[in-house]
């Protein structure tokens, strides 16, 4: 499946550039990537149980991952605010790209 990768054509469609003299190596990297993920393809997983949350084992609880800790509010704080001045806006939305 993963003969004859048209580097070019991929570039193309992910808009990335790349130097022609990196063409080479590069088609022989994806096709690499590609080639390991048909030997994901190969392994059997039929009568395998799939392990829930239960069953996994935890150093930490969730409820002492984070501490969070209230903040201020910027609408609230006494220090001066920045403006943003949009150009692109109407109805007060702001208005795209069109597509």
């Amino acid at each position: 499946m993963a003969k004859g990768i048209d580097i070019k054509k991929l570039c193309d469609l992910t808009k990335l550039e790349i130097p022609e003299q990196n063409i080479p190596e590069i088609s022989s990297k994806v096709e690499e990537v590609l080639l390991m993920f048909d030997k994901l393809d190969e392994f059997n997983t039929e009568g395998s149980k799939i392990p829930g949350i239960e069953d996994l084992k935890f150093e930490i609880s969730f409820e002492d991952l984070r501490a969070d800790k209230p903040r201020p509010n910027l609408e609230l704080s006494k220090e001066p605010q920045f403006e943003f001045r949009l150009k692109n806006l109407k109805d007060g939305y702001i208005l795209g790209p069109r597509i």
